[in-house]
């Protein structure tokens, strides 16, 4: 076995040891070949305007070297994979393509995000540092996302787009294809460049179906602002039939073969005397603009163009935990870029298979907020189920008219338009938002598109709201019983103290120690015994007002904090809990006869000032109790 090559410091990649292995050489020599210095070889294919051939961007692609030890794409990151060079590897290959950026300027530059790519952590952040370190905008680079793309171990296209375009990235769509196009793909993805491949193009000539489809796409990218580009344009009838359709960008062997701009082999790039640049394609083509509610200093609302309105609802879900404030953050953002006459939003439960109503509002109809949040329903059931049932948004202009159709409770049946959007985030159906006018045809295609966008930066950010209360539940919470554990008590505590001083209000805190509960375990067994102890913390619980908390102390002993309650108070709670512990029905067998416990009664800031101080007294006056035989309360 032969040793691979030595390395010297400062290598990077190489700095540690590799495998050894004689088929190994000429794989290692070929990948420090790749990361050396104008290792990488990119071409530059221009992206035309075709009334005048004026140069918008170049697409940047790598074109694979000729190595014997690895001969394909596969084979390079296969062994990328195996020496942990993979992420430099894919490094070097950005700022191969971003150094070419600055020689074609004013022209911009496309740059493929292969699956690979896609699935590196923190991909955003990333691309944001490469462009930085080169001082590119952001507005210069299209990073193309393919429909073809296996994703397996990359991000779902939509939700990467969306990341992406909120970090002001402009993105292309590359390879739409007469059998693939997805409408729905589009308008999730919301891209600045719609890139058709040869599939569509070479047909445009004699199919009229093909001519159809890309009638369709060039009507989609008026409504969205988005440039159609036409890709491996071949022949000068092709060109012609493009522009007769409207396709004003295109490009492929009509205008010559990409030349080779870095690497082995480069050539000098020469710029067209016409170069159009990126900015200036995007700025004359079609942009949606939406009327969104943001301050200017005249009092009026500006319209601001799609991507910046996004970028302002994104900002508003930053950094809320609280999912119910994220349901009305979405319903705010839903009601500035789509007014509508009725919103409501509803939670899919699961358990009992039935939408329950979360949020309504309606500035039309005032009933209809009472009919919403009044009626519960199956989730199979209207309009709603059926498209929840779809799993995609679904525009209905017509309700009445729709076979699914029903009808809510308490609001007017009069004609209505709906767009309905179920909320998913990932693997999870959280809900179905319903955005309604009270006319028929009221809704647009790019109305939909706005407000899913909304719903779905709503659904990650209020599935991100859930998981965060659960887990600061879970943390104060004791899983067996439910009630608040010790952590509570240690941290909250000395802020309940600190608002009964502020308030000027006492505050009473009980010590409980269930009476000879070891004997109902022994007799019964720890199983009977948890049993109980629920019984016993629902009847705690029970006891209590709202502003009041009922902690597990540990084992049996519990813990009650009384709001603005004096002895007399405390006395109170104490009968009350005397009388429903005794009710606890009890296992067969049990050692004893009744749940009873003894109570320590302590006073803030009477028996003193801190958490700890007011346990130990209350604590002393429990044992007090129990010395006396249990079942009772004593003060302090």
């Amino acid at each position: 076995m032969a040793t691979l090559l030595s390395q010297s410091p400062g290598d990077g990649p190489w700095d540690a040891p590799l495998a050894t292995a004689s088929s190994g050489e000429g794989q290692e020599l070929a990948l420090r070949q790749l990361l050396a210095p104008d290792g990488l070889k990119i071409t530059a294919e221009p992206l035309r305007r075709l009334e005048d051939r004026a140069v918008m961007a170049y697409e940047l692609r790598w074109r694979l070297p000729r190595l014997d030890a690895l001969p394909s794409r596969d084979d390079i990151w296969a062994a990328a994979d195996a020496y942990g060079v993979a992420e430099a590897l894919d490094d070097a290959l950005i700022r191969a393509q971003l150094g070419i950026a600055h020689r074609v300027a004013p022209a911009g530059v496309l740059i493929n995000l292969t699956a690979r790519r896609r699935s590196r952590p923190g991909l955003g952040a990333l691309l944001g540092r490469h462009l930085e370190a080169h001082g590119i905008p952001r507005s210069r680079v299209v990073w193309q996302l393919s429909e073809q793309d296996e994703l397996e171990v990359a991000a779902p296209t939509a939700e990467l787009a969306l990341d992406l375009r909120l970090r002001g990235y402009r993105l292309s769509l590359a390879e739409v294809g007469e059998g693939r196009m997805r409408i729905s793909v589009l308008a999730r993805v919301h891209p600045d460049l719609v890139h058709v491949d040869r599939s569509l193009v070479e047909g445009v000539e004699h199919d009229p179906g093909v001519a159809a489809a890309l009638r369709g796409l060039l009507e989609f990218c008026s409504g969205t602002g988005a440039i159609l580009v036409a890709g491996g344009v071949s022949t000068g009838a092709e060109l012609d039939h493009l522009l007769d359709l409207g396709v004003r960008y295109g490009h492929g062997p009509l205008f010559g073969t990409a030349p080779v701009v870095a690497g082995p082999g480069a050539q000098e790039l020469l710029l067209p005397e016409r170069v159009l640049g990126l900015e200036e394609a995007v700025a004359r083509g079609p942009r949606l603009r939406v009327a969104i509610s943001v301050p200017a200093s005249d009092g009026v609302a500006p319209e601001l163009p799609l991507a910046e309105a996004l970028g302002h609802a994104a900002r508003s879900f930053q950094g809320e935990q609280d999912p119910q404030q994220v349901l009305e953050t979405a319903a705010d953002q839903l009601e500035r870029l789509v007014p509508c006459d009725g919103l409501a939003m509803y939670q899919a439960d699961w358990d009992a298979l039935r939408f329950r109503p979360l949020l309504a509002r309606s500035g039309a109809e005032p009933a209809y907020v009472a009919g919403v949040m009044g009626h519960s329903f199956p989730l199979s059931a209207g309009i709603t189920g059926w498209a929840f049932d779809l799993g995609t948004p679904q525009l209905i202009n017509d309700a009445d008219s729709h076979p699914a159709a029903g009808h809510v409770p308490g609001t007017s049946p009069d004609d209505e338009s709906m767009l309905v959007i179920p909320m998913v985030a990932g693997d999870h159906r959280l809900g179905v938002v319903n955005v309604t006018r009270f006319r028929r045809d009221a809704f647009s295609a790019q109305e939909l598109t706005m407000a899913t966008l909304i719903v779905h930066m709503a659904a990650a950010a209020w599935r991100n709201a859930q998981l965060y209360s659960e887990q600061l539940q879970h943390a104060i919470t004791d899983p067996l019983t439910g009630l608040l554990n010790t952590r509570w008590l240690r941290d909250a505590g000395r802020r309940e103290l600190a608002l009964a001083e502020r308030s000027g209000r006492q505050l009473m805190l009980l010590m409980i120690d269930l009476d000879k509960f070891k004997k109902l375990n022994d007799s019964c067994g720890h199983a009977a015994g948890d049993t109980v102890l629920r019984a016993v913390a629902l009847e705690l619980q029970r006891a209590i007002r709202a502003e009041d908390a009922a902690v597990r102390y540990g084992g049996e002993e519990f813990v009650l904090l009384l709001h603005d309650a004096g002895p007399e108070g405390a006395r109170r709670v104490v009968r009350q809990l005397r009388t429903r512990l005794a009710r606890i029905p009890l296992p067969p067998g049990a050692a004893i006869a009744k749940v009873t416990a003894s109570f320590g009664i302590a006073a803030f800031p009477d028996h003193g000032r801190t958490v700890t101080k007011l346990l130990q007294e209350a604590d002393s006056a429990m044992y007090a109790a129990k010395r006396r035989g249990g079942n009772r309360a004593v003060r302090a």
